[in-house]
């Protein structure tokens, strides 16, 4: 028996008719959402706001002293981003990263990691900064200050390329400034050398030298050992000391410096921002970060910045300078459920009555042609 297609008895105009109010619903729905607001908004705003006049203290500071930005390297005139070679870089660097990282919201993302953690006005916040993310250092601070809690920063100074590795405006430096300028109020309150085993190893003598100067002239204290065991309980008392008689509820490492970090195998094993656990801490080498850890600290893992900016939705987009507020760090968008019910409603009465409509009309018809009497038969 062949199966047969029979087509329904709704006039084709009123199914275009019907057709066309559901894509009317749909694109009403999709272009309407509602906009929810995220927790913290104000502090979030206001952090951002912060950061962001930290950047245009380092940007005009750049211009009084060196007359102009590397506009090529840095589109945005930000000022954050450093020089492609210097006598203090220790390593390659990803330009997208440390452009994406000049992005005043990130302070915003900051403020939802720390109260995520669970951190409270007062408690104390140990960081480990790196000279290759000036702008990630200067997000951690201002996020911080604005949930008043207590930072205390260690800082290994050499920079990866593009990062903060101007031997005249090092991260100790700008950190001084920004403190001059009061857009901050904590500082480093000790610096390394950076680079192979923390030491300066694979930098010129000349490097080396001028980050020496850079921590004299910034009155940080020196760390400086080629035994990294060493190298891990200076810091750390440096961290506990700093505390005084206060936990640290929070590590904050920013980078990949040995001395915080320790192997790569550490690095690999923490997910780009908070993790409040990791599973089977056990397995990581002795560092700074893994003491933190298996003493149960939530860590703050800032790396692989190209990532986090898209998991926030922040601007990637390197034509336009970001705008305070953007991203989905500050609000999130969804379907407005009173319209997607109204929307609803209206759909089903509209497609009732023209079905309706159609259906009185075919019976009409019906019922005309059983009124119309049969022609008579031929003779």
């Amino acid at each position: 028996m062949a199966l047969m297609w029979r087509p329904g008895r709704a006039a084709r105009s009123v199914l275009i008719l019907v057709a066309v109010v559901s894509v009317v619903s749909y694109v009403v729905v999709e272009k309407v959402p509602s906009r929810k607001v995220k927790s913290y908004y104000k502090e979030k705003r206001l952090a951002a706001r912060r950061m962001e006049e930290g950047m245009k203290v380092i940007r005009e500071h750049k211009l009084a002293t060196m007359g102009r930005l590397d506009t090529q390297n840095d589109p945005l005139g930000t000022g954050m981003i450093g020089q492609g070679i210097s006598t203090i870089t220790s390593k390659e660097g990803v330009l997208l990263a440390k452009q994406l990282s000049a992005n005043p919201n990130f302070a915003a993302v900051f403020v939802q990691w720390y109260k995520r953690a669970g951190l409270q006005e007062g408690d104390v916040v140990a960081m480990a900064f790196s000279g290759s993310f000036p702008a990630m250092n200067l997000a951690a601070l201002v996020a911080a200050e604005t949930l008043g809690l207590k930072p205390i920063p260690i800082t290994s100074v050499s920079a990866s390329r593009w990062g903060a590795n101007d031997p005249n405006l090092t991260w100790l430096d700008m950190e001084r400034l920004l403190v001059e300028k009061r857009i901050i109020k904590h500082r480093s309150v000790a610096a390394s050398i950076g680079g192979e085993d923390d030491i300066g190893r694979g930098l010129p003598p000349e490097g080396v030298q001028q980050i020496r100067e850079a921590i004299r002239r910034n009155g940080v204290e020196l760390i400086y050992t080629a035994d990294i065991e060493r190298n891990f309980d200076w810091r750390m008392n440096i961290y506990r000391e700093a505390a005084g008689d206060r936990p640290i509820k929070c590590f904050v490492n920013i980078g990949g410096g040995l001395g915080s970090v320790g192997t790569s195998l550490n690095k690999r094993a923490l997910k780009p921002g908070l993790n409040r656990a990791i599973a089977n801490p056990e397995r990581l080498t002795d560092s700074v970060l893994t003491r933190f850890v298996l003493d149960g600290v939530p860590v703050v893992n800032v790396i692989q910045i190209e990532q986090l900016a898209r998991s926030y939705r922040l601007q990637t987009n390197l034509k336009w300078q970001p705008r305070v507020g953007e991203g989905g760090v500050f609000v999130d968008f969804e379907y407005n459920k009173k319209l997607t019910w109204a929307v609803l409603l209206v759909d089903v009465l509209v497609i009732f009555l023209l079905l309706r409509l159609d259906v009185s009309t075919y019976l009409q018809k019906m019922r005309e042609l059983f009124r119309r009497k049969p022609p008579a038969p031929a003779a």
